[in-house]
């Protein structure tokens, strides 16, 4: 059975995450795994409860953030099958090993705020380009009638970052909207592509679309900016979700870490 992983600390933007995993979840026939990395077993072994006070200690509160969790799912999708796991360890180690044998990742923008969350620092960054499954970073609630953007860079592995952002714009019940940077002048030292290539990119990727899903309603863009990054943050801008490569051009370490800090809508980073 499909999977979906979420990692949940309580905060509001794990809960924001939550709402968007148990809805594509239940939308897209899956299971939800919701995880919690349970950090104090790094630094105590005073876990258990204060004597002679009930429902006191550090595990009975990592338990009662679990089961809120859960509780939280079972309202937003009341049929879902729900998997809720309690692992000690630092947040991207334990969501890593979790999205082995996940076929989605779904994390916050932000988890922890004030001294462990500087101390855990971004896990959504740091996922970003360690995660062994497709990984998604929520930062606003699913909006009607927004497309699924995705962009393609014209390399061989274009097709995956397709293959994912077509079955959620099905499971979202929205449509998919493809697009492909070219800079208004190769930059020094780059190979002079053919005037053609960015059309010929997004023509090849709507075959491709079309491959996975005929019916599926898809539109292309090709966007002349000098700034890959910038481009894809405004494109963001009207989007329900913007789905990056993990390699190349549109998934370059600067590119994708300057759209996870500034783009306004939830971004996929697609493997």
């Amino acid at each position: 059975m499909v999977t979906v992983a979420i990692g949940y600390d309580g905060s509001d933007p794990s809960k924001l995450a939550l709402h968007w995993a148990a809805e594509y979840a239940a939308a897209s026939g899956a299971a939800l795994r919701i995880v919690h990395a349970w950090i104090w077993p790094l630094f105590t072994q005073d876990l258990g409860p204060v004597k002679g006070v009930e429902g006191s200690g550090l595990r009975h509160a990592a338990e009662m953030i679990l089961s809120e969790g859960a509780g939280l799912a079972r309202e937003i999708a009341p049929d879902l099958e729900i998997h809720p796991r309690m692992i000690a360890g630092l947040p991207p180690e334990v969501l890593r090993r979790e999205a082995i044998d996940a076929d989605l990742l779904v994390v916050g923008n932000r988890g922890l705020g004030g001294f462990l969350g500087k101390l855990l620092g971004s896990v959504s960054a740091e996922l970003a380009g360690s995660c062994p499954c497709p990984i998604v970073v929520v930062r606003a609630r699913r909006s009607e009638g927004k497309p699924v953007v995705a962009c393609v860079d014209g390399r061989l592995r274009s097709s995956k970052v397709l293959e994912q952002p077509v079955q959620m714009a099905r499971a979202l019940q929205g449509k998919l909207r493809i697009v492909h940077v070219d800079p208004p002048k190769p930059l020094r030292g780059r190979h002079v592509p053919s005037k053609f290539h960015g059309a010929d990119v997004l023509r090849n990727a709507m075959l491709t679309v079309r491959e996975f899903d005929p019916d599926l309603a898809a539109t292309e863009d090709l966007i002349s900016d000098e700034s890959v990054a910038d481009a894809l943050v405004e494109a963001g801008e009207e989007a329900e979700l913007l789905v990056l490569g993990a390699h190349g051009r549109e998934g370059h370490p600067g590119t994708a870490a300057t759209v996870l800090t500034r783009a306004p809508c939830n971004v996929m980073i697609a493997r």
